[in-house]
């Protein structure tokens, strides 16, 4: 369940009592919106799944008056209309050799330590020698309102030991009391390597590093060092495979958070050592000759990409300074923690390892497809034996403009049109969203079995 994000998500271990009860083995289960694939999860734990698991799932139909479960395979049709979450129903869903994937990681994230290591490297403040940087903190510069001076946030907001940001603090120059309210936001102009025209970002520095020497973790701010080297950093070209597509902010409930803040373009979401670092990785991953493996590689290295954006909010405390981003919207704070390649994705990919050779997901048990519920056209009518639904809810989550962020790295977005949600960016109210639902249930009813049911969680 948590080996991949996802804005919404009904465990699997949730959804398994429903499939053992209303199915049996060889059954098909449907889900038109299955979002990360949890549904399949479920239906492949039918013949999987430990026992003590199975004795869970039995109690709980004893103790609602159920007879015995009946275990064994059952066939899942995972679909869903955004490109991200039928990807990453797929990778939840199909088989891989799992030490094929351990093996290409590794050999991944070994070239780039001899390729792009140097980015993360920083000298010990004790002179001793060289250390890994986990993460760097980078702030928002503002104006004082009284004098004028340049006001780096972090630096004047945030306690250094502690922290802890105060909404209320003085100018290091004038001593007037600042806050977000009265700060006037600094911008810095550069040229657009993708557009080549003027582009404006708000003024970011980086004051702090936080890195590991042995096994010990340790603070400082930049050395002229660190400096050179991002300086170093900016002067690469940026990789052939990142996106830089425009995001439809005018058509995006949460654009208006973006463009102020000189935000209208993917690779506008990143800084310098994260462009290079992604970028490797994706270029690494494209590049495995098998298919499941790349495709899991690609699962892996996803993860990081909203992690490695600016949004990703610095936060003091917490296992580790990763997904710390704001959830279901695009928000850039005034203290960015920006990881790096290793730090945001090692463990996960262990995780991944140790999950999926325990839980192999069995041949043949899923098809897994990007349309839309509304139009069901390949399953014929009354094939299917049960349906577990989780549908979109109103305007809760906006998923096609979220996923347009990762699906610009696939090459492949949401359509739009057809999305059953209430979104008035896309001139979608109320009556439009229950068209898309009605169309959606009809579709149901029509693939669904005579006298078999239908769960909606909603």
């Amino acid at each position: 369940y948590q080996v991949h994000t996802y804005h919404t998500k009904v465990p699997h271990l949730a959804i398994l009592p429903a499939i053992v009860h209303y199915t049996e083995p060889g059954d098909i289960v449907l889900d038109g919106f299955c979002g990360s694939g949890m549904s399949g999860v479920a239906t492949n734990f039918c013949s999987v799944a430990p026992r003590e698991i199975r004795d869970q799932v039995e109690e709980t139909l004893r103790d609602s008056g159920h007879g015995e479960a009946d275990w064994g395979m059952r066939r899942s049709i995972l679909l869903d209309i955004g490109p991200a979450a039928s990807f990453i129903a797929a990778n939840y869903n199909l088989a891989f050799n799992t030490d094929e994937f351990r093996r290409a990681y590794e050999s991944i994230l070994s070239d780039f330590d001899k390729d792009l290591g140097w980015m993360y490297q920083t000298r010990h403040t004790d002179g001793s020698g060289t250390g890994k940087i986990n993460y760097t903190i980078w702030s928002e510069c503002f104006a004082c309102p009284e004098c004028g001076d340049e006001v780096v946030y972090a630096d004047q907001a945030m306690d250094a030991e502690t922290k802890k940001v105060a909404r209320d603090f003085s100018c290091a120059k004038c001593s007037a009391i600042l806050n977000k309210d009265n700060l006037q936001r600094l911008f810095d102009t550069s040229i657009d390597t993708a557009t080549g025209q003027p582009w404006r970002r708000i003024r970011l520095k980086p004051i702090l590093i936080n890195y590991r020497v042995g096994k010990t973790d340790f603070e400082k701010p930049l050395d002229e060092a660190d400096w050179a080297i991002l300086e170093r950093v900016q002067g690469l070209p940026r990789p052939a495979v990142f996106p830089t597509d425009k995001f439809p902010i005018e058509e995006m409930y949460h654009g208006s958070r973006l463009k102020p803040k000189g935000i209208d373009r993917i690779h506008h979401l990143f800084l310098s050592k994260a462009t290079q670092a992604l970028g490797f990785a994706w270029e690494a991953a494209e590049r495995h000759p098998n298919t499941r493996v790349r495709l899991m590689l690609r699962f892996l290295f996803e993860q990081a990409i909203w992690t490695m954006t600016v949004q990703n909010l610095y936060q003091k405390g917490g296992f580790k300074q990763v997904n710390k981003y704001l959830d279901g919207v695009y928000y850039v704070p005034s203290i960015i923690c920006e990881v790096s390649l290793r730090y945001a994705i090692e463990a996960r990919a262990k995780r991944m390892v140790s999950v999926f050779s325990k839980y192999a997901p069995p041949h043949g048990s899923s098809i897994i497809s990007t349309s839309s519920a509304t139009l069901l056209s390949e399953i014929p009518d009354s094939s299917v034996d049960y349906v577990f639904t989780d549908p979109p809810f109103g305007e809760n989550k906006f998923y096609a403009d979220l996923n347009f962020l990762v699906e610009s790295w696939h090459g492949v977005t949401t359509a739009p049109a057809v999305e059953a949600i209430v979104d008035g960016k896309k001139g979608k109210g109320v009556a439009e969203y229950q068209e898309l639902m009605r169309s959606a249930f009809s579709e149901y009813c029509r693939v669904l079995k005579p006298g078999r049911w239908m769960t909606v969680v909603f």
